[in-house]
């Protein structure tokens, strides 16, 4: 996992350390599976995610992410991006 702060100076650094992020402007998380299959989320404090994807060497690209309004709506969003790249959760 990787947190921007909104106070840091331009560029604003990736941190991995949550403690060094005093004003949270995005948390982001990549997950891999078998083979080359990773999914990489970044989410933004205002309401959207950069979503991209590697299902399979044929398979790739980005997924819509916009109003986001929830941490239940991001959590339903992240289920069935998940379930899209990798398969079923069961």
């Amino acid at each position: 996992m990787t947190w921007r702060d909104a106070e840091a100076p331009w560029p604003q650094p990736l941190e991995t350390d949550r403690a060094r992020v005093r004003d949270p402007d995005s948390l982001g998380v990549v997950v891999s599976g078998r083979a080359e299959a990773a999914l990489s989320v970044v989410l933004f404090r205002g309401g959207w995610a950069d979503v991209d994807y590697v299902a399979d060497l044929d398979d790739a690209g980005c997924l819509p992410a916009s109003g986001i309004t929830s941490a239940a709506d991001f959590a339903a969003r992240m289920d069935r991006w998940v379930t899209r790249v990798f398969g079923s959760l069961g």
